[in-house]
């Protein structure tokens, strides 16, 4: 993928997320977004992204440094302590699951491998919202087992539930299959029959029917009023993916996702990269990048990442 298209997609994603940051958690239908706002669910002015962001920002220094998963979490936790990758020095919004593990990390010392909540109530969607980046890394690698090996390692750091694990290679191997040229539909059944391949007696293959309405072939003509927009990890991504499918633009694809209701600034941000590699033609609204606060601490980041993994 070109390098221009590799900034789109993590600008796109960044903007979804700030999109969304005003409407978290309203109930549907009880408002409409039509561009960015500000001062909604949080007090924060337009253009405000959230730790959606400000975790994929540190992923993203983190692989250009070549950090290992203990300086990745010791960036989380200067964003969550200091507000570091913060638009504005503030960290407004940290999730239960990932600031846990940041804890361990931090204070009881815990490996790093060690500190996701293993509880299978702790499978919220805080991996899942900042893993995309690692689609570009792993796209010339053939190996399936090496591209689990990897999504693992960076989901257990804040979700250590087997059901969060194969919840983020689902979405990898979705992005893996776009980047290779295919289409979303064509890349769900790539990935179904990806799955199949995972060791049956093992915890992974077990929480893989979690995600068999999102599997199916006709999951693209649920209704709306079937998804469901929670926190959890199956929630995000089935809804995530549903928007994908059905939207025919990136702009009024984003704009359905933080309409949903729910937990839609991240809902967007996991819709993001899928919208915008289905749609490389398209860039991200230059009318809501432009109201985005703080651009240079995000392009300070996004933009060597992109020149490093670009064609």
């Amino acid at each position: 993928m070109k390098t221009a298209q590799i900034l789109n997609v993590l600008r796109t994603a960044a903007v979804a997320d700030a999109l969304g940051v005003p409407a978290e958690m309203k109930i549907r239908g009880s408002y409409q977004l039509t561009g960015m706002t500000g001062n909604g669910s949080w007090p924060q002015p337009a253009g405000s992204w959230s730790d959606d962001t400000s975790m994929t920002l540190c992923l993203l220094q983190n692989i250009l440094e070549q950090g290992t998963y203990e300086d990745l979490l010791d960036k989380f936790e200067h964003y969550m302590m200091f507000g570091d990758w913060t638009p504005r020095g503030i960290a407004f919004d940290v999730g239960h699951t990932c600031a846990h593990a940041v804890r361990q990390h931090a204070i009881n010392h815990v490996p790093a491998q060690q500190c996701g909540d293993a509880a299978e109530n702790a499978n919220g969607n805080g991996a899942l919202m900042r893993i995309a980046p690692l689609a570009f890394v792993l796209a010339n690698q053939p190996s399936v087992a090496a591209r689990f090996a990897i999504t693992k390692a960076y989901t257990t750091l804040t979700h250590g539930h087997p059901r969060a694990v194969v919840g983020s290679f689902i979405y990898l191997e979705l992005l893996h299959e776009l980047l290779a040229g295919q289409n979303l539909v064509a890349a769900l059944a790539a990935v179904k029959v990806t799955l199949t391949g995972l060791n049956p007696d093992s915890a992974y293959a077990l929480e893989v029917p979690a995600y068999q309405r999102l599997l199916t072939e006709n999951f693209q003509n649920c209704q709306l009023a079937d998804i469901r927009t929670s926190g959890y990890v199956v929630d995000t991504l089935e809804a995530a993916v549903w928007v994908a499918l059905n939207a025919t633009d990136l702009r009024t694809g984003l704009l359905q996702a933080v309409n949903l209701g729910g937990d839609v600034d991240t809902i967007a941000t996991v819709a993001a990269p899928l919208l915008a590699i289905s749609h490389p033609e398209q860039p991200v609204p230059a009318d809501w990048w432009q109201v985005m606060i703080n651009r240079p601490l995000l392009d300070q980041v996004m933009v060597p990442f992109a020149q490093k993994y670009g064609d």
